[in-house]
């Protein structure tokens, strides 16, 4: 087990010294072979010692919002990019190094994780692993690159809109956007604390239900075996799709029942109806965490990003308290809607993930496009498992979706039909 160790990690670090300047940049923010490999012989001494640790051997990525104890959280900006080191661990940081896990490296994201697209003009956007020149989703960027390469096992990263789910399905992933407050968010830095989700990404199913469990402190059960009865959203996730979607989700669809499970279509109009509320509150609580800065950021931020924070300018102290209101009315009715179904499964995105060149030149436009699907499960305060499905090319264009504490029902679905 130590020599196979040892190997994974030297074939890791060495893809890594041969990427170029450039590229390393755009998926790493910080790189430092010799603490990751400092930390690999104290992991060793552990296991030599004969501690148990379920993530021996186990190499996860860390978006750059993660406190480390001794590096700078720099949630991707240039504001926060000469702060002061970290002084301990993020509590999910902190339970994936007790249970063996090895932090290689600190991964690159849209400024503040605020985009679904995952550009970042600070250190470089990278490509997608399933297509050259495509985004690779945000914000959690750099961390789905490290996964699609096979650098390692698994990310990090959170979710407010979709930034776990949205990379996970532009680069053939397993991501899942938990129940908020299933994970510690302690030393994660935030955009929208009433949003923000921690989360991980991975190949593999088996490693990603580890990696919450481990980041949660416990387990998932759920003893459901199926057939299982699955919503179909209507007014809601599978409007107006790109004809590659729509066909996709035509087919995970005839998949499912010729499995034996019941499909029925459920009325969600009122959710996709809601869907600008996110715009608003999250504005609204990003404006208030960056407000002392905003001077600066002209200079130093992402014009894009920082175009959305001051969209909360434009907005009364009325209008953010109304959609707070409008917001807890649609969790309820979302979680009374949902209540006689294990789960919804729905698109994970609305259309294909489009090329970073075309972001570019219209970023509102197909931000809001990859945020639409997953963002309402956010808004609607449930959770979600984006995940890849046979014959899909690599893209991972299937969510299932539950209510809030349905994780383990979305794990124990997915194993039954991933």
């Amino acid at each position: 087990m130590i020599a196979a160790f040892r190997q994974k990690l030297d074939i890791a670090l060495g893809r890594v010294a041969a990427m170029t300047e450039a590229d390393r940049r755009a998926v790493f923010t910080q790189f430092d072979p010799a603490r990751i490999r400092a930390e690999a012989d104290g992991l060793i001494a552990r296991h030599d010692a004969g501690e148990a640790m379920p993530l021996f051997g186990t190499l996860v990525s860390v978006k750059d919002l993660y406190d480390e104890a001794g590096q700078v959280t720099g949630a991707g900006s240039r504001l926060l990019a000469d702060g002061p080191p970290a002084p301990q661990d993020a509590v999910a940081v902190a339970r994936l190094r007790a249970a063996g896990a090895l932090m290689f490296g600190r991964t690159s994201m849209s400024e503040f994780a605020y985009s679904g697209v995952g550009l970042n003009p600070h250190h470089g956007t990278p490509s997608s692993v399933l297509a050259a020149g495509v985004i690779p989703g945000g914000s959690s960027s750099g961390g789905a690159v490290t996964v699609g390469l096979g650098l390692v096992d698994a990310a990090i990263g959170t979710d407010t809109g979709g930034s776990l789910r949205i990379p996970a399905a532009a680069n053939g992933l397993w991501g899942i956007k938990p129940t908020q407050g299933l994970i510690d968010d302690t030393g994660v830095h935030p955009l929208a604390p009433s949003f923000d989700t921690p989360g991980p990404m991975a190949a593999d199913p088996t490693v990603l239900r580890r990696m919450v469990e481990v980041m949660a402190g416990t387990p998932l059960t759920d003893a459901a075996a199926g057939p299982f009865t699955l919503a179909v959203p209507v007014g809601a996730f599978t409007d107006a799709l790109s004809p590659e979607v729509e066909a996709l989700f035509a087919r995970d669809q005839a998949r499912l029942r010729a499995a034996g499970h019941d499909l029925q279509p459920l009325d969600l109009t009122f959710l996709g109806a809601a869907i600008g509320l996110n715009r608003i509150l999250v504005a609204a609580e990003a404006h208030r965490l960056y407000a002392p800065h905003l001077d600066r950021l002209e200079t130093v931020g992402d014009p894009r990003v920082l175009s959305r924070i001051r969209f909360a300018e434009t907005l009364s102290a009325a209008q953010v308290e109304e959609a707070l209101a409008a917001r807890a009315e649609v969790v309820a009715r979302f979680d009374a809607a949902m209540a006689p179904f294990d789960a919804a499964i729905a698109p994970t995105l609305s259309r294909m993930p489009p090329t970073i060149a075309e972001v570019e030149a219209d970023f509102d436009r197909l931000n809001a496009a990859m945020l639409r699907n997953t963002s309402l499960v956010n808004l609607a305060d449930g959770c979600a498992l984006a995940m890849p499905m046979p014959g899909g090319g690599g893209w991972s264009m299937t969510m299932l979706v539950g209510r809030r504490g349905a994780d383990a029902r979305l794990f124990a679905l997915a194993q039954t039909i991933g």
